[in-house]
């Protein structure tokens, strides 16, 4: 059976306890949460490398993390694993980064943290992380998958022509399969953990 580094496992954990207090219930939050962290539980195949590192923008990464850090459970333990993991990490910028623009193109960052790549190859869940500088954009997109985040800064969220709103520290944001969605910055740096249901291969 393939077995998981505790590191990992820890900020699983932290993840699965910081959405459910969010999300009690059987509403669809819950639903995709149930999906998620049960296909979790049994772990996959381990990435035969470490990312490639960090981009510049995330030299706001300490700054985020620190604010998430003095939250109280779960979010601050949540902040404290992720820490333990990003070394192994390999942020990038999203793909067609260059057609938004100079702020867009080095204010944002992505890494996988479980998917296709990542610190665990799996075809189910894709987890990863988004970075933002300050005042910067995330353009609006879409994807089939559904999504949950969870927010572990300052910065608000928009669904297709909806209004902006900031979910807060430890706020849940939950994109239905399709729906066009965005996120900006502010003042400080933007910091969320994302969780994608990509469902079980057929055949």
């Amino acid at each position: 059976m393939l077995s998981r580094s505790p590191d990992l496992q820890s900020f699983l954990t932290a993840a699965e306890a910081a959405v459910r207090q969010r999300c009690r219930g059987t509403g669809p939050v819950a639903m995709v949460t149930d999906r998620i962290f049960t296909a979790l539980q049994v772990p996959s195949a381990p990435a035969t490398q470490l990312g490639s590192g960090r981009l510049p923008v995330c030299g706001h990464l300490a700054t985020a993390l620190d604010q998430a850090r003095l939250q109280p459970e779960p979010i601050g333990p949540l902040a404290g694993a992720f820490a333990a993991i990003e070394p192994g990490l390999g942020w990038k910028t999203r793909a067609g980064a260059e057609a938004q623009g100079e702020q867009f193109l080095n204010g944002h960052a992505n890494a996988t943290i479980v998917g296709s790549e990542g610190l665990e190859i799996r075809p189910d869940v894709w987890i990863g992380v988004s970075l933002m500088a300050p005042h910067t954009r995330y353009p609006d997109h879409r994807h089939p998958p559904e999504e949950v985040y969870v927010v572990l800064s300052g910065g608000e969220w928009r669904q297709g022509s909806g209004e902006w709103h900031a979910p807060g520290i430890g706020g849940l944001v939950h994109n239905p399969p399709n729906i066009v969605h965005a996120m900006r910055s502010g003042e400080q740096p933007l910091l969320a953990l994302w969780f994608l249901w990509i469902g079980a291969p057929s055949g």
